[in-house]
């Protein structure tokens, strides 16, 4: 199993990122509240049919991401391990760039966005599965709270991987 996550993963990250832009683009013209009325226009479709499918995805590059031990480098706060984190927070402070090796911030940066697009994904599951009622107007309110903060550790994202790269150009 484990080497077939490790084929797949640079296809999921691709799909993922592909998924997520589309979710993240049409997200100021879903109209949904309650329900997927059958009103429902092309975007609401598309995007409630776009976020099911990344339910799966997230779920099978979650595991590539976790196996083996890998974990402690996304998550090395479950590990108690603060140290990588400290030490890059510490050398931005002296204005240096932070590391891509290792359980640092970078690392972590992506653990988070990865749980963040978990939680985006199973909240929007969820509301599409109970829709109608009142649950589905509370799931609607943590879906969004979650697809902000899946932006926001989104860019942060962005920013590490650009910097990564100028590392890797200045070479």
């Amino acid at each position: 199993m484990k080497p077939l996550l490790e084929r797949l993963s640079g296809r999921l990250h691709a799909l993922l990122a592909a998924a997520c832009l589309w979710l993240l683009v049409s997200s100021p013209w879903v109209g949904l509240y309650r329900e997927l009325t059958a009103q429902a226009g092309w975007v609401n479709l598309a995007h409630a049919g776009v976020g099911l499918l990344t339910l799966p995805l997230v779920l099978v590059y979650l595991r590539a991401c976790t196996q083996g031990g890998l974990w402690r480098t996304y998550f090395p706060w479950l590990a108690g391990q603060w140290s990588g984190i400290g030490r890059d927070l510490r050398g931005m402070a002296r204005g240096e760039r932070p590391m891509n090796e290792g359980a640092g911030l970078f690392a972590a940066i992506e653990g988070l966005l990865l749980l963040a697009l978990l939680v985006t994904a199973v909240t929007g599951a969820l509301w599409l599965l109970l829709q109608g009622g009142q649950a589905a107007v509370l799931l609607r309110a943590v879906h969004i709270g979650a697809a902000q903060a899946f932006a926001v550790t989104l860019g942060a994202h962005v920013l590490a991987v650009s910097l990564h790269l100028v590392d890797l150009v200045r070479g």
